[in-house]
């Protein structure tokens, strides 16, 4: 009779503990999201009336951002307006686009629809790739 009080008692500690375990253990890992804002006011950015607008979202305190602002510029024409939206001098349209992640560029067409984004490092072969995609959806402007 002993016996069996005792395994009860360890099996009932075992089953404490795992409740407890199973209760106060951390989430599982993600993978890292960020925010991508599916339009653009035009009218916040220099070139409103551009058929496409590459806005690159930036940060001084970004390693990568300058490069990826380079490579963005690089691209720019006569029908595609770069801007880059670096945080200390355009905070408040980080803050309006829910922008949480730098670099990022976004493409909108001509309405600011955002047709298309890249975050983290770029390149020019890159974001090029992502603006032709882009231009060949049906419904861009």
């Amino acid at each position: 009779m002993a016996r069996t009080l005792i395994a009860l008692a360890v099996i009932a500690g075992a089953l404490a503990v795992a409740w407890l375990a199973r209760r106060f253990r951390s989430p599982s890992p993600t993978a890292p999201t960020y925010s991508v804002p599916a339009r653009l006011e035009r009218w916040d950015f220099a070139q409103p009336n551009a058929e496409w607008l590459l806005a690159v979202f930036t940060s001084k305190t970004c390693s990568t951002c300058a490069a990826v602002v380079k490579a963005a510029q690089s691209l720019a024409d006569d029908s595609m307006a770069v801007q880059e939206v670096e945080f200390r001098r355009h905070s408040e349209l980080h803050r309006r686009y829910a922008v949480d992640a730098v670099p990022l560029a976004v493409l909108a067409d001509r309405t600011g629809a955002a047709c298309a984004s890249l975050a983290g490092p770029a390149t020019a072969a890159e974001l090029s790739a992502l603006i032709a995609s882009a231009r060949q959806l049906p419904g861009t402007v």
